[in-house]
């Protein structure tokens, strides 16, 4: 490696590694802020809570490394532009692409540090903090009340409250369950939970008790009170955890992805063969008829009426089972195709992301060099990670919609990005300041606009 290699790579670390714990530390804060009421209060340990949030900043990290590259390059690329380094390179012969050389290496090696990590590393440290969410979620069931939400945590009873306060909860429905004897509905204006050793204890005013014996429904009965205790017996006052659960799309390699994948699209066929065989064995099917003419058939066909009990009555009846039986055939299947479409978005982001590193290079590097160190070199960084992470979720969405396919959901950020920055590297490399022209032109039309309104 070149002495210049050597040293824009220094110049490149030392900022990717401040804009890395920077950018993790936001993305920390953000989620320490949004999980407060889910650790605080449940007699968690230190450890436990250390191990919650080290295990979610493996998505964080996952995050913010292609957002790190293009900060680095823009603050590595700026400060050697504003102190004419790149000038005296350029003037030593050196050509841009040599001078990006490095830069383009540098994002290579995180790229690939990143792909292995999505696949090898963060699908599990994803799978393990959501399980061990999951059971600080359910330990403590009294302090996962949401007001406007059925509460199931609870044993024995399911309650909704419409209020939660500092003083307590208010207009309060408790319901009872597992009970096959009994339904118990009781209502109150107001009241509050507490926890006394292994039970929880809600305490209850003005409200209404009803109960129906289920064995005799004419045996009901109501009555009012002014207070009145329950107590719940709960055994998950301690930390349970499991290993036993179903993994998600973002808690998958990109092999266990594909291989579901496999699993699905072999269930499209087989529902396809059985959309076949109900068309074909229907009155009106016809031997040989692809899935698309089924489909065409769909979209014209409409159901009969069944009025009266008479033959022709009886076809329209067949007539309309048949259609009915082909249509929740097909909304299974499109079920099938939105879950494949899913997971192979999961797939190319994978991939995609990871690349997006080189993306920012051919980006970052040259508005480094026009921008020269200033002020807003950072806006400019963000400015572009949201538009690229805006791309992606637009993709994201019409993927799941199965309006384009998930390959061009996830790499056509890439690419446009990709020619943007193709196009600011050769501007960079005419030494045309793309940004400065851009921006007298817009202050010039401003001006020009506000002194022909002044002289109105």
């Amino acid at each position: 490696m070149k002495k210049l290699d050597r040293y824009i790579l220094r110049e490149l670390f030392t900022p990717f590694a401040y804009s890395l714990l920077i950018l993790t530390f936001i993305f920390l804060v953000n989620f320490l802020i949004r999980s407060m009421d889910r650790i605080l209060g449940k007699g968690l340990s230190l450890w436990v809570i250390l191990e919650f949030v080290g295990l979610n900043l493996a998505w964080m990290l996952a995050l913010a490394i292609p957002m790190s590259v293009l900060v680095a390059v823009l603050l590595a690329y700026g400060r050697m532009a504003s102190d004419h380094e790149i000038t005296a390179m350029r003037s030593g012969g050196i050509s841009l692409p040599r001078i990006l050389r490095p830069a383009l290496i540098f994002a290579t090696v995180v790229a690939a540090f990143t792909i292995y990590f999505n696949n090898n590393i963060l699908p599990d440290l994803n799978h393990r903090a959501r399980l061990l969410g999951g059971a600080i979620y359910r330990l403590r069931p009294d302090l996962n009340i949401a007001p406007g939400y059925f509460i199931d945590d609870l044993p024995q009873y399911t309650i909704r409250v419409n209020e939660v306060t500092p003083t307590g909860l208010k207009n309060i429905v408790i319901f009872s369950k597992d009970n096959q004897e009994s339904q118990v509905s009781i209502y109150a204006d107001y009241g509050h939970l507490t926890v006394a050793g292994d039970h929880i204890i809600i305490s209850l005013y003005n409200g209404e008790k009803h109960r129906l014996d289920m064995k005799k429904l004419d045996d009901y009965r109501r009555e009012r009170f002014d207070s009145t205790r329950i107590a719940i017996p709960v055994t998950n006052m301690q930390l349970e955890r499991t290993n036993r659960a179903a993994r998600g799309d973002r808690e998958m390699s990109s092999a266990q992805m594909r291989e579901k994948v496999r699993v699905y699209e072999e269930s499209v066929e087989q529902l396809k063969r059985k959309i076949q065989t109900i068309y074909q064995t229907s009155p009106f099917g016809k031997t040989g008829d692809s899935l698309r003419s089924v489909t065409t058939f769909l979209d014209t066909v409409q159901k009969k009426p069944v009025n009266y009990d008479t033959p022709e009555m009886r076809d329209n009846r067949e007539w309309n089972r048949t259609i009915e039986k082909i249509r929740g055939e097909m909304r299974i299947m499109e079920s099938y195709h939105k879950q494949i479409n899913r997971l192979k978005v999961e797939v190319h982001k994978k991939y995609a992301m990871p690349v997006a590193c080189l993306v920012f290079v051919l980006i970052g590097a040259p508005l480094g060099i026009m921008t020269r160190k200033s002020s807003w070199t950072l806006g400019v960084a963000i400015g572009m990670f949201f538009i690229y992470w805006a791309f992606l979720i637009a993709g994201e969405e019409l993927a799941d919609r199965l309006m384009i396919t998930p390959f061009m959901a996830m790499w056509l950020p890439n690419l446009i990005m990709g020619a943007v920055g193709l196009w600011i590297s050769y501007q960079a490399m005419r030494e045309r300041r793309v940004l400065s022209a851009t921006w007298a032109r817009f202050w010039r039309r401003r001006k020009q606009g506000t002194d022909e309104s002044n002289s109105n």
